[in-house]
């Protein structure tokens, strides 16, 4: 428990500052929205941006801020932290921390990020730019900040779990109730029965034998 402690140290700080960045940036958002809209914007719109901008400065924070020197500054084989976090002894919880957490850095914003920048409008898409976004942070990692180690294990988490916000985002039952939500379906969905009454019957009137009566005009 104490290493998870020390792996989430300076945490506090950061929520602390950021946070009322990130409010910061849905007012303005929202402020700047209001102007161009006639009524009153949704809050949707903000909130999204509010946290995008979050994720990003939370992001930056957690991979750009120096660390003690290393022995071993680049780790260029697949699986390697796997191995060690599966080769720690019991209580040694900081390398599955570790793991879990580059899996998580992403995640908000392959889910976020999509909802801001039409071009991300598949998997594909969301995974090639996570993959971009995490390869340039162990770089820079590697170039410039010290006591950060550059890993491949940490670029193959870093875009599942952005895949993984993607995934999310774009859930098939997020579909389904987003379109059960809005406007025309709810149109559609008033007028379905009509037409499926007046199907049932032009079929029960078929089955029996009734043909179906024609109707002349009324002649004066």
């Amino acid at each position: 428990m104490q290493q998870v402690l020390v792996a989430f140290d300076g945490f506090v700080p950061a929520v602390a500052v950021l946070f009322p960045a990130a409010v910061l940036t849905g007012t303005v958002s929202g402020m700047l929205r209001s102007r161009s809209l006639p009524t009153a914007p949704p809050l949707r719109a903000p909130v999204i941006d509010g946290m995008l901008a979050y994720s990003v400065l939370f992001v930056g924070y957690l991979v750009f801020s120096p660390q003690q020197e290393t022995p071993l500054p680049v780790r260029p084989d697949l699986g390697n932290d796997l191995s060690m976090a599966l080769s720690a002894g019991p209580g040694d919880s900081l390398p599955w921390v570790q793991l879990a957490g580059n899996v998580v850095l992403l995640l908000p914003l392959g889910m976020l990020v999509p909802q801001r920048l039409a071009w991300f409008d598949n998997l594909g898409k969301i995974a090639l730019g996570a993959l971009a976004m995490s390869c340039s942070i162990e770089l820079v990692q590697f170039l410039a900040i010290s006591g950060r180690v550059a890993s491949t294990d940490d670029v193959v988490l870093n875009t599942v779990g952005a895949t993984i916000g993607g995934l999310l985002i774009r859930a098939p039952w997020r579909s389904v109730r987003d379109e059960e939500l809005s406007p025309q379906h709810s149109a559609g969905r008033q007028r379905q029965p009509v037409w499926r009454l007046i199907e049932k019957i032009e079929q029960e009137r078929t089955r029996h034998g009734h043909p179906r009566v024609r109707r002349e005009p009324v002649r004066n």
